[in-house]
Order: structure tokens, then sequence, then C-alpha cells
């Protein structure tokens, strides 16, 4: 389930109304609907892409093709938000072939030091940001999404399947092997034993 975010049978119902406000062309649906999902779908994009630039394109792209034919959303294809996601990665594959390459994640933004003797930790910890962010990055398309989808988003296997078309059997093999892979990385990258064995090391900030 999405962290924060309770998606259940009544966003449901939430969405398809602002869906239906949208039809009939009433503004408050599509900003209601923007102001619920863009940061969950600039997030998202982000993580798949490692490019501001990118994520902030395609957040505008996938509200803007909600816009444009909010009519193909089915509700039982879950949330709005889940269709969103889906719209989002459709766009950011797109853009890969488009520019072949993503440039990776700028780490620029610095985190706050509370005080001098932290500072080595901090430091550490933000080393241990960079290598987690570069590791998923690094890995094949069909392994990405799903490390992103369910562990960084917290979806549900069924949830991200929804999202990737796939079955949901599908999305447990990956993250099986996406998982495997990140740890090989981030051994091979120099990551502490510590960090490797501890499997919530996707929690590093991404």
């Amino acid at each position: 389930m999405l962290a924060g975010m309770d998606v259940n049978d009544s966003d449901l119902e939430d969405d398809g109304k602002l869906l239906q406000l949208m039809i009939v062309g009433e503004e408050r649906g599509f900003v209601s609907l923007y102001r619920r999902y863009q940061a969950a779908v600039y997030r998202f994009s982000l993580q798949i892409s490692g490019s501001r630039h990118v994520a902030e394109e395609v957040t505008q792209e996938a509200f803007l093709a909600l816009i444009r034919a909010p009519h193909k959303y089915q509700t039982d294809r879950g949330p709005v938000l889940l269709y969103s996601f889906g719209i989002a990665r459709n766009l950011v594959w797109k853009s890969a072939r488009r520019d072949r390459l993503f440039a990776t994640l700028d780490d620029d933004r610095e985190s706050p030091v509370s005080s001098l003797p932290d500072l080595a930790g901090d430091l550490a910890r933000k080393e241990q940001v960079i290598r987690v962010r570069h590791a998923v990055l690094s890995l094949p398309r069909k392994y990405r999404e799903v490390i992103v989808l369910c562990s960084l988003q917290e979806l549900s296997y069924e949830e991200a399947a929804a999202v990737v078309g796939s079955s949901i059997g599908t999305v447990r093999s990956r993250m099986h092997r996406a998982k495997q892979l990140l740890l090989r990385k981030l051994r091979d990258g120099g990551s502490p034993e510590g960090v490797v064995r501890n499997r919530s090391f996707l929690r590093y900030g991404l």
C-alpha cells in the first residue's frame, strides 16, 4: 500500500466523482486530482528516470493526458493514481528511447547537519543514499520499475501488476530478481556488509 496514502474503495469512489466533474468541464475536478496525486507521480517518475527534468516533464504530460481523455480511465483498473503511474511509466520509457540514456540523479540537495559530531555519520549516510540510487538506476527496465513500485512507492504486487500490465506472479518474480541484483551491485560498489545484509536498505532516503 502507498506510504502515507490509503488507496481504498472510498478513494476510488472519490476519484470517479472527480473525473466525472472533469468530463463535464468542471476545473475543480482536475485541480483536486492534481493536488492529490501530483507529488506521488513526480516522485515515481524521478525514481525510475533519475532525472528531475524528465520527471517534471512526465508529470506534466501525465496530467495533460488525463485532461484530454478522462473518459479513458476505467474504475476497474483501480484508483486514478495507479492509472497515472501507468501513463507516467510509458512516458518515462518513451523519453528513454528518445534520449537513449538518462542523466544520473543529481545530488545537490544537502541534508541538514544537526551538530559537528554527527558530520561523519551524515556524510556516510548521504554516500550510501547515492549508492542505492545509482544501483536502482542501473537495473534493467523491468526490474527497476517493480523495485520502485513495490519497495519505494510501497504498492502491493497486485497494484504494481496493474501499473505495468503483467501478472502478479511476474511482478513477484521480478522483485525477487531485482533485489538479488541490487544486493550484488551494492556489494560490488563497496557498501558496508551490515547495510547490504539489512533488507531495508531501500529506505535510504530515496
